[in-house]
């Protein structure tokens, strides 16, 4: 091997090795950056999707009975979020979900998926106090006025409504019993009831 090829093979060993290491940590962080919630979302990006889904576990997390994600309540609101409402209050719902990661990295400097419990529970408190309330209502009649109501209320308010009214948690946590119960047509009169002969 000659002096040329010797400076040729170190100086593309070098250069190749630095190449590597670069294109290898950018693997990593991307790898890092990159969330799995075990599902393709409709409406929202990855990202917002990720957040969804810890938010609302946040909301509803897993006890005794089961959490928001085993329900899959992100899911529902996303496939309401992108198939049911007009698009002036989809991007409203976007700002709202990029402001809750805007918020956390205000406070902790990381984003809200890569907070602690304690950091999101704090965080979605705070914007539970400033969302505002909803009107009280009977039966459909506005008692009382009040203010604009916050995206996290709004928020809040799709996620107990897509947990409670889920399949999984009508039956084996409310224990739905339907009332009148079973309509049975066609049962002879004798049977069933104590006033005939």
């Amino acid at each position: 091997m000659n002096r040329r090829e010797a400076i040729k093979n170190k100086v593309l060993f070098v250069f190749g090795t630095s190449l590597s290491t670069a294109v290898l940590s950018n693997l990593l962080v991307s790898c890092k950056n990159t969330i799995d919630i075990g599902w393709q979302p409709i409406f929202f990006t990855a990202e917002q999707a990720g957040t969804l889904v810890q938010v609302t576990e946040t909301i509803l997390p897993k006890t005794k009975t089961p959490g928001a994600t085993d329900i899959g309540v992100a899911q529902f609101i996303d496939k309401v979020i992108g198939q049911l409402l007009n698009n002036e209050t989809q991007q409203d719902i976007v700002k709202g979900i990029e402001e809750i990661d805007v918020l956390a990295k205000t406070r902790f400097n990381k984003n809200f998926n890569a907070t602690s419990t304690d950091q999101r529970q704090e965080l979605l408190l705070e914007l539970d106090k400033s969302a505002g309330s909803y009107p009280l209502t009977l039966w459909g009649i506005t008692l009382e006025k009040s203010g604009p109501v916050g995206f996290f209320r709004q928020l809040k308010r799709l996620t107990l409504f897509a947990y409670f009214t889920s399949q999984e948690i009508g039956k084996a946590v409310l224990r739905y019993d339907p009332v009148p119960g079973d309509y049975l047509a066609c049962i002879p009169l004798g049977e069933n009831n104590s006033w005939t002969e």
